[in-house]
């Protein structure tokens, strides 16, 4: 099998999985930004230098 991966598959799936995730966003955003808040809150804060 002789397979040639050429710049417009790449740009095509990477196309196809930024539109994925943009879809999911768009679907989910009440999970997405309550998720995003939870992790930034539970992050590790930085003690005073």
């Amino acid at each position: 099998m002789n397979f040639k991966i050429t710049m417009r598959d790449i740009r095509f799936f990477f196309l196809g999985v930024v539109t994925i995730l943009l879809i999911e966003a768009i679907f989910d955003w009440k999970s997405i930004k309550s998720g995003f808040f939870d992790g930034l809150n539970d992050a590790p804060t930085e003690t005073g230098k």
